[in-house]
């Protein structure tokens, strides 16, 4: 996999923020949530939550953010 300007791709950690590290955009938004929706049906809505969020809450926005908020929707 190459990654932007045909280096490496960025590490997937749980710190990496989605939009200044891993540099996702909506596309890349919407992909993610068709897997979700894929495994967890509509109990997941990620896209309605991070349109929740202020500016600063989702440039901050990391993995491990996501994946407590899977987590919290599967409770």
């Amino acid at each position: 996999m190459v990654g932007p300007c045909g280096g490496r791709p960025p590490a997937i950690t749980p710190n990496a923020t989605l939009e200044g590290d891993l540099r996702f955009d909506s596309v890349d938004l919407a992909a993610v949530q068709a897997g979700l929706a894929r495994r967890f049906g509509d109990r997941v809505d990620l896209p309605a939550h991070v349109s929740a969020l202020g500016l600063e809450e989702i440039i901050g926005l990391t993995a491990a953010d996501v994946a407590h908020y899977v987590e919290d929707r599967l409770r």
